[in-house]
This record gives structure tokens, sequence and C-alpha cells, in this order.
């Protein structure tokens, strides 16, 4: 409930009056307060900032701490068990004299070496010592960034406490966009040690200064991770090993300390240096992170999988994937929050192509599996005593456990009875959280070739592991060779793409949302650049609706107000055609287009409501722009789900009639970079043909039937929908690097 104007209510953001002057960052600024109640001077806005998103991500000071704290504790654990594994334990002894007579057999006494370097060959001793040695090194490294990290934090909490009026507890439930919104007007009245405005835009994008660029070129398929060898050409290399590599060749040191691109990193013979030292220096480590990732793996999911065999069918989202479909200004949380929302539905998806030749062979084992597992029920049920008598060398309790761990593998492989083929409607919906539906996925989700590429974005997370253990050892090849080989493309695409924004610095410029530099006409854009400077599939134009749903008080520029303007004629326009899944796109683009002519009210800023944890405001401050309303402000509650999934929907319907408009699939490359060129000349034939074809017999989207939304508030996280489970190889940011401000997908550690 919004809180009602009162000029005699005591603001908690009123302006800081007089006295210090503190050098800022940008151009020696400056900022003054009072000696007790100002704000430090920021030396490092990027990192600052940083810092707050981590501090509210890990919902406050005690999370965080006690994340970091378990993480190392974790970490640790790790190390000690596996230590003890390798080394101390008589595996041999272990498997032939104490099974033999495991009555007898004490373990700690008789199956474990008081002196483990006695025993074992000098090769093994070695390099398992020289793994707990370099794992123990990091370690340590990690504890003291762990203690050095208290101290940014506790002012962290100080600053959100005073300065925003939020405690750990109102971390809890509320929304970054709120924070923004808290941090904005602080800016506003205390000048937050810069001199120019700052809003929602340029906080995030210095938060994602660098992965805005990984966001493009992995958009742009500048970095090359294939290696040209057999039974391996084609396959993407992009896991979190290659990731990090990729952040310490491209990334580490890219800018000076005003925020701009150091001339050196246009330096391509250095940027190749770095690959291959890298290279050489991974050749090395392979084996002993091998050992922790693989150890790390087995103590995770050993016990899952005894106790849940199903889970071996478990799917998750690759790291390929998750750059491939987040876009340019998005937090990993949000990010996370759409591939969480799209995860049934590909699961559905994944499970309309079950192998014939598997589902028949999985029936015949789970019926002959099955029917020993009933003797053995047969057998207890007679008389329990039954189940410790022998078949052989095993008794009947022990083969009881193996049939069951077998039973639920084959039943988890089998094709479920009640599935309706519909593939191009399930991947409707999917495509409606993702924003990912390139050129050859349209109208052809039942083919092989959809299904094949759709597998290695949403695998196995067992093949994930694998590919994770493979990696390490493909590391050196790739950064060698094929990533050595695209420091050329790097550079020049950081030069093509980086523009210098007034008060922020060297950004990607296609974060930047600058349709008149990058704009694609057939998605809305006003202007129409050439395909070298385009995003490939929209993503420019798909990632400035999702910013704008996502942050409603934020105002465009004008071009981004054309963008919109266009949008709402087409709705207008096409508003029967579009169908029922596009009517809360339409009637909120309407409504907000209204709103765009509303002046700014300076006098109507957030008052003590904020203090009083409300979040409000005197009246809207939602006219500057937004696109999309508030829940509070329409006549249904929205989700963002909702409001994604209905603009992404409007927009791909544009793109579709623009492109029969004109009979020109000159995108079809950038979709599809690999088709060959007979390929395209179909492309634009088809599109010929359907020239003239109204918009409701495209179906680009096959026009998704409706999908069960959870109704939360605008911009309310969590989402109560399935989601994978955030463990394994995809969360090994959080343990290896336990004290990171960049944080990992997020519902680990700090559920959202």
């Amino acid at each position: 409930m919004r809180v009602p104007y009162d000029d005699d209510d005591d603001d908690a953001y009123d302006a800081i009056e007089s006295a210090h002057e503190h050098e800022g960052l940008l151009e020696r600024e400056s900022v003054r307060a009072k000696d007790d109640d100002a704000l430090r001077a920021v030396g490092d806005l990027d990192e600052w900032f940083s810092r707050l998103y981590a501090y509210f991500a890990n919902k406050g000071y005690r999370c965080a701490m006690t994340s970091r704290v378990v993480n190392l504790a974790t970490l640790g654990f790790t190390i000690w068990l596996s230590g003890f594994l390798l080394l101390f334990v008589d595996w041999g002894y272990l498997s032939t004299t104490c099974a033999e007579d495991a009555e007898r057999c004490d373990v700690l006494r008789d199956a474990v070496y008081s002196e483990p370097y006695h025993y074992g060959g000098f090769v093994r001793n070695t390099v398992v010592t020289v793994y707990l040695l370099l794992f123990s090194t990091y370690w340590l490294w990690s504890a003291i960034r762990l203690a050095y990290d208290a101290a940014p934090l506790a002012d962290m909490r100080r600053f959100c406490n005073q300065k925003l009026a939020l405690s750990d507890r109102d971390l809890y439930t509320i929304t970054w966009p709120e924070v923004l919104q808290r941090v904005v007007h602080l800016q506003a009245t205390t000048r937050l040690c810069i001199s120019r405005e700052l809003n929602e835009h340029d906080i995030v994008a210095r938060i994602l200064r660098k992965e805005n660029y990984l966001t493009g070129m992995v958009n742009r398929e500048v970095l090359n991770v294939s290696l040209d060898a057999p039974l391996l050409r084609g396959h993407r290399w992009f896991t979190k090993v290659i990731e990090w590599n990729v952040d310490l060749a491209v990334f580490n040191g890219m800018f000076d300390e005003n925020f701009t691109v150091k001339p050196s990193f246009y330096d391509v013979s250095a940027m190749r240096y770095r690959f291959r030292c890298l290279a050489i220096i991974n050749a090395i480590l392979s084996p002993f992170l091998a050992i922790f990732l693989s150890m790390y793996f087995v103590l995770s999911y050993a016990e899952k999988f005894y106790n849940n065999p199903s889970t071996v069918g478990t799917r998750e989202w690759t790291s390929y994937a998750w750059w491939k479909m987040r876009e340019f200004n998005e937090l990993p949380h949000f990010t996370q929050h759409r591939l969480s929302a799209a995860y049934p539905n590909a699961n559905k998806y994944v499970a309309q192509f079950p192998s014939p030749v598997v589902n028949i062979l999985a029936k015949f084992v789970s019926y002959v599996v099955g029917s020993f597992a009933a003797i053995a029920l047969v057998c207890a049920m007679i008389d329990d005593r039954l189940l410790q008598a022998y078949v052989g060398d095993r008794d009947v309790l022990w083969i009881t456990a193996v049939l069951g761990t077998m039973l639920a593998t084959s039943r988890s492989l089998m094709a479920g009875e009640n599935t309706v083929f519909e593939p191009n409607v399930i991947m409707s919906r999917i495509v409606a959280h993702t924003h990912y539906l390139p050129k050859h996925w349209r109208d052809a989700a039942h083919k092989e070739e959809v299904q094949r590429e759709f597998n290695s974005f949403f695998s196995l997370k067992a093949m994930m592991f694998l590919e994770e253990i493979a990696s390490i050892f493909a590391a050196p090849f790739l950064l060698w060779f094929p990533l050595c080989e695209s420091s050329n493309d790097i550079v020049q695409f950081v030069r093509q793409f980086t523009v210098n924004k007034p008060g922020v610095g060297d950004v990607c410029s296609l974060s930047a949302f600058d349709f008149t530099r990058h704009g694609n006409k057939h998605y809305g854009a006003p202007a129409h650049a050439s395909k070298a400077q385009r995003s490939r599939q929209g993503k420019l134009e798909k990632s400035f609706l999702t910013f704008q749903a996502t942050y409603p008080q934020w105002r465009p520029d004008e071009s981004g107000r054309d963008m919109l303007n266009s949008l709402n004629g087409f709705t207008s326009t096409h508003e029967h055609e579009l169908g029922k899944s596009a009517d809360l796109s339409a009637s909120v683009l309407r409504q907000s287009m209204r709103r765009y002519d509303a002046p700014l009210s300076s006098e109507k800023e957030p008052t003590s409501s904020f203090r009083q944890r409300g979040g409000g405001s005197r009246e809207p401050a939602y006219g500057a722009g937004a696109m999309f309303q508030p829940a509070s402000m329409t006549t249904e509650t929205m989700s963002l789900v909702d409001t994604l999934g209905a603009s992404q929907t409007v927009l791909q319907h544009y793109y579709e009639d623009r492109l029969c408009d004109s009979g020109d699939v000159d995108t079809a490359a950038e979709n599809s970079p690999d088709r060959d060129e007979g390929a395209r000349d179909d492309d634009n034939a088809r599109a010929r043909e359907t020239k003239h074809t109204s918009i409701a017999d495209i179906q680009m989207y096959q026009r998704p039937s409706p999908v069960a939304i959870v109704p939360i508030p605008m911009h309310a996280f969590p989402v109560e929908v399935e989601r994978p489970a955030n463990d394994g190889p995809s969360v090994l940011d959080s343990i290896l690097l336990p004290n990171s401000t960049h944080l990992p997908p997020l519902g680990g550690e700090a559920k959202m």
C-alpha cells in the first residue's frame, strides 16, 4: 500500500549538509558530508556496486559471512577427506581380507596406514602430496581473503542500515529493483561520491561491465572453443574451467583506474602470450584439479544416487546455454529466474523424444529385475531371516538393494505412458522464458537437428561432470590453439563494440542500448544498422525490453521510446491476430505509453516510508517512461514471468511481420551462422511465399496454450517453480571462489 504524501514526514533521505570534501572517482569529483554521517569516498565504484549486489544476493551480513565460512569449511573438509582416502586407506586390504571377515574387521585399526608414505608408489604419493599442498595453500589464501573481506562487509551493512534503511531481515524479502530505487534516490540527495546523476542502467552497467562484453562475444560467436579433432568437431567446450581462463586472459586488467580500456589491451600478441601462459599452467595443474573435482562430485552425488537412482537422468542448463541465453545488463539471479522458470518445460521437451530402442530395452530390464525383486519380497514376507540367506557370495538383502537401484534406473529411462507429442507447443513455452529461438528452430522443434542442439544446452548432470573433467585436460589445447587464434577477433570486437559512457566509463556498446548504432528494425528498433554491427537474434532489443520490465522506473532515451512506440502501434494494429497470449503485453504497452509525456517530478520522491520498510513513494514516479507498471498500478497482479513472456511474444511477432513484409531474411545468417547457402535460399523463398500471410497464420511461437504462472508481485523473487538443484560443477565458483563478489548462479547458498 502506497504511503500518502505528508509534508511533515520526517524524511530519512534528507540531503546531507556541508563540511568535508572527499575525492571521488571520475574527474576528481567530491561530496560534502558531516563527520559522523558521511559516506566514505569510493575509490572503485565498480567494486563498490558489485559488493552491494553481492551483499543483497547473500541476504545481508550474517548470511554472507555464514555462507563464506561454510564454503571455506566445505573446501577444507574436501581436502582433508580426499587426503585421508588417497593416502591412509588400504583399499586392497579393505576389499579382500576385511570384506571376507567383516565381523572381526576393525576398519580404523586394520585398513588404515599409520605411516602412509611407507606404502604405495613414489609417483602416487608425490601426486597426492602436491595436490594436498596446492589446495591447502589455496584454502589458506581463501581464509585470509575471508578475514580481509569482513571489514568491507561490515561497512556495507552499516551503509544499508543507515543510508538505505535496510536491515538484514529486510534483505530476505526486498527485491533488487527496490534496492536500486533507494540508491538512486540517495544519489539525488547525497551525491554518492560522484557529481553526475546515477540511474539503474548506470549502476547495472558498472556491476556487469565485464560480463556484458562476454555476453556480446558469445552472442557474436567471437570465442572459438571448439577443437578440430576427430569426434570433437563442433563441440563447444565452454565449461567453468574455460570460463575462468577466459576471464583471466581477457578481462583481468582490461580497464585502467578511470574505467577505460587500456591501450595495451589491444595488443594481440600480448593476449596470445597470456593464453599460452595459461595453457602451460593448466597443463601442470590439470591432474590435481581433476582429483579435486572428482572427489567433490563423488561426495556430492554418491548418496543422492544411492537413495534416488532416478537422479541419473537429472538435467541442467550448461554454462554455454547460460551465457547464450543471458541478456545484456541482466544480473545473475534474473537469468537464473528465467532459466528456472523454463526448467519444467525443458524436461517435458526432452521427454518428447524417447529412444525407441532404449525404451524397449528399459521395459525388458524393468520386467526382469522387477520379477527378481518380487521374489525377494515374497521371501521377506515368508520369513525376514531369509534376507540374510546367501545366493552365491552375496546375501539376499544386498542383492535386493542392487536390484532396486537397477529397477529405478531402468524405469527412469522409460517413456511416459501419457506423453502427448507436441514439441513445438512446449518449445514455445520454453522460449517465452529463455528468449532464445534461432531461425532454424522455428516450427521445427520436432526435428532431430533441433532436438540434438537443445540437448547440448540442457544436458545430463552426469555428462556435464564428465565434460568438466575432460575440459580440464582439453583446456591446454583450447587455450593454445583455438582461443589463441581468437585473440585478434576478441580485440576487434572490443574495439568495435566499446563506447565511453559519461560518468560510467567504457562499456560494451550493445549493453548501452544504442539503437542508432546497433539497432535491428526487424525487432522494432528505430534504426537499422549493418549486419556487422547488429546483435544476433535481436538480443539487443530483447535485452532492452527485459531491462525496462525489470526496472520500471528507468527512463530510456529517445531511441528507446521510439522502439516502444513502434511496438505499441504494432500491438494496437494486430491485437486480435496476436491472440490471448499477447493480451497482457498489449494492455501494458498501451498504458505505459500514455505516461511517456508525463514530466518527472523531483518533488515527489521517496519518503520515510522507505525507512518504514514500505518501499513506496508519495506519487507514482513510473510516469518517467516505464514500459511496464508495478502490480499495484494494474487491474490485475502481474509477475515478471508474465510480463517478460508477453513482451517477448509481441517482439517476436513483430520480427516475423517485418520479415515477411520485406521478403528479406538477411538475419538468417546471424541466427544460424553454420547453415549453408542452400538453406538460406530456402529461408528467403519461404519468406517470400508467406509475404502476405497474416500474423495468426505464421505462428512463429505456435502460440503457447495458457501456462500456469505463479502469481507473484512485480519483481518478486523467489518464484515457486520447479528448478534444478544448484549443486555439482555449476556451483564450483562458491567452493573454489568462496569470497568472490561475482556470484555464481544464485540458488545454492543464497536462495532468492
